[in-house]
């Protein structure tokens, strides 16, 4: 174990320790999101996560009993952190704001900047992501958070006027879940200006496109479902 990782751990230990259920559970989600982008899933363990608290050995599985238990909530709060922050970006345009799409671009541009400052967050995202695939039993949380923001972005897109909003929506939603994964793989001083870049022209390509190609698009999806 790193000594910057005993002192965290030691300086977390000293802390008083949440009270009440909700800033428990808070408490070993967050914690657990911190054991998975250090050590990754197979990382994941009940005591992982009570070391990581600073909590007393079994808290965890007080709480989440199994670890599909854990995985869950962990998928669930991830989420939840992600469109929380996207749904409060959204209702902070003004009416008059939303209407420049270079502005909406450039506040995205510092949302994504500010999800990158604190890798715990996307790292898990991008764990917790492929083990939904491998496992389905934790499919249908990670599709519900994906089904959420694309349903915010839906709204911010509509009050920006421009048609096909829900095709549009869900295509930036998992284009830019995508780019913030890539961004950090740059130097933190390179990501700002990759991510500005990047997201003006998918953001500007997805929603300058002709409504008649959207729906095109759609439609051949359909007939490619079926």
């Amino acid at each position: 174990m790193s000594k910057s990782l005993e002192r965290r751990r030691a300086v977390r230990t000293r802390r008083s320790r949440p009270e009440g259920t909700a800033a428990r559970q808070l408490h070993l989600l967050e914690s657990a999101a911190a054991v998975v982008a250090e050590q990754g899933l197979r990382g994941l363990t009940h005591r992982a996560v009570d070391r990581e608290a600073g909590l007393p050995e079994g808290t965890c599985s007080v709480y989440y009993r199994t670890r599909l238990a854990l995985l869950t909530a962990l998928t669930e709060h991830v989420g939840a952190r992600f469109t929380s922050d996207v749904a409060a970006m959204g209702e902070g345009f003004s009416d008059e704001e939303i209407l420049n799409r270079v502005f909406v671009v450039n506040a995205c541009t510092r949302l994504l900047h500010g999800w990158t400052q604190d890798a715990t967050l996307v790292i898990a995202m991008g764990e917790l992501s492929f083990e939904s695939l491998r496992k389905p039993t934790l499919a249908p949380a990670a599709n519900h958070w994906r089904e959420m923001m694309a349903f915010i972005v839906e709204t911010i897109v509509e009050r920006m006027g421009i048609s096909a909003p829900e095709m549009r929506s869900k295509a930036l939603v998992s284009s830019l879940e995508g780019i913030v994964v890539s961004s950090m793989k740059l130097q933190p001083a390179a990501r700002e200006p990759y991510l500005r870049h990047t997201i003006g022209i998918l953001v500007l390509g997805i929603l300058n496109l002709d409504a008649a190609d959207v729906l095109a698009l759609d439609e051949e999806r359909l007939q490619l479902s079926q």
